[in-house]
């Protein structure tokens, strides 16, 4: 049985415990940039937290309601300085402005076209502030991960909820036409015969038709970082991190 990844926040969780390298950038940023903050595809509260801790007024959009229920539970003890919704980041409208936006851990790949992608970045340029700062985290498609043989290949390790130790690995397909990549992921659990199998799609979306999107939506590119220490987007980044405004 082929399951969506996005259904079991706990199995989420513990797969990308690993995932801790932007923190202190997103963090930083919204330091930088103040409150309110809103954050897109926010997931289980993983980034909310941080923030939060920094007593910085947060806003999270995200479409899985199992995750929007994980979240909540974890930033309840935040009362109204927290508030998460479920809806769909192509067409929101929260009747208020934020100082800083954004949308990390490669989320903006999930949404699967261009009109999509415009849709969303004209809901954003609708509620940032005059003066805020909207950031995309994401990492630049590599064409030998894209176009690969069609073989399993290894992912990563981790620990289920329940102690359990699991390796995942992964095929890819990726659609020239489209640009959508799609991938399953198989964890395998110590002690079981079968994998469990789970899949989602991504649209890879290139430097330059960011560019080309961010401005067809009125948005400004502030800045492009290849990494988190912001270093210049360049030939060698593995990320393409835009800072952005009206």
């Amino acid at each position: 049985m082929i399951k969506d990844i996005y259904s079991d926040p706990d199995l989420y969780d513990a797969a990308h415990t690993w995932k801790t390298n932007d923190i202190e950038f997103i963090t930083n940023a919204a330091n930088e940039y103040g409150s309110p903050v809103l954050e897109l595809g926010s997931g289980t509260g993983r980034l909310a937290l941080p923030l939060l801790n920094q007593s910085h007024n947060y806003t999270g959009i995200e479409s899985s309601s199992s995750f929007v229920k994980c979240a909540k539970n974890k930033l309840e003890s935040f009362g109204d300085k927290a508030t998460v919704l479920e809806g769909d980041m192509r067409s929101f409208d929260l009747d208020q402005k934020f100082n800083f936006i954004f949308i990390g851990f490669n989320s903006i790949f999930h949404l699967m076209n261009e009109k999509d992608v415009l849709s969303f970045f004209k809901c954003i340029k609708k509620h940032l502030t005059d003066d805020g700062t909207f950031l995309i985290d994401t990492f630049i498609p590599d064409p030998l991960f894209l176009y690969r043989d069609k073989q399993k290949y290894y992912v990563m390790e981790f620990d289920t909820p329940d102690g359990m130790n699991c390796i995942v690995s992964e095929t890819n397909d990726y659609h020239t036409e489209s640009q959508i990549n799609h991938i399953n992921w198989f964890f395998n659990y110590e002690g079981k015969d079968e994998p469990e199998v789970f899949t989602f799609d991504m649209h890879m979306i290139f430097p330059d038709t960011m560019d080309r999107l961010l401005m067809d939506a009125g948005l400004k590119i502030k800045e492009k970082y290849g990494d988190y220490e912001k270093t210049p987007l360049g030939p060698e980044s593995q990320l393409q991190i835009y800072t952005c405004g009206k």
